[in-house]
């Protein structure tokens, strides 16, 4: 595989003919900006086939990072208002509980989604997605798997 000019030259076509096209499309974008990536991350939100970009993986995990480490300051803070004294949990701290838990009940499908679309960039089988459940180790394999780099033979896993 070449990473060559004429390789995000084509990334950069790619790209423009996938957002002028309307529709997801099994094509990953390279080099996606947030929206994109993001766009795409809850537009194709329980598709398995196709590939994702390592930068579409990583923005979406991002988003999720994010979330998660805003809710948890929440609730911190929420806490610590509500003072030494109050009863715990606090009504704030319940309510942001249940507002993190809707999102991570609605980005759960669309962030294995993304993936298993990561995977077969890399030209693995979706079921490698399994090993992300291992306790302790599992973290350390998603990310693993995040970085590897694209494999042309990927296409396979594209339909149409």
């Amino acid at each position: 595989m070449s990473t060559g000019a004429d390789d995000y030259a084509q990334d950069a076509v790619d790209a423009a003919r996938i957002a002028a096209s309307g529709r997801p499309s099994d094509d990953p974008i390279y080099w996606a900006t947030p929206q994109e990536a993001l766009a795409r991350f809850f537009g194709k939100y329980a598709v398995f086939h196709g590939r994702a970009s390592r930068s579409e993986f990583w923005w979406a995990y991002a988003l999720n990072v994010v979330v998660f480490l805003v809710a948890g300051i929440a609730v911190e803070m929420a806490v610590a208002v509500a003072g030494p004294s109050a009863a715990s949990p606090t009504p704030a701290s319940i309510v942001i509980g249940v507002v993190f838990a809707a999102y991570v009940l609605a980005a759960l499908i669309p962030t294995i989604a993304v993936f298993v679309r990561r995977l077969h960039d890399a030209n693995l089988a979706g079921w490698w997605f399994l090993l992300t459940l291992v306790p302790f180790a599992g973290p350390v394999i998603a990310v693993i798997f995040g970085i590897l780099p694209r494999r042309g033979y990927g296409k396979r896993f594209d339909r149409g």
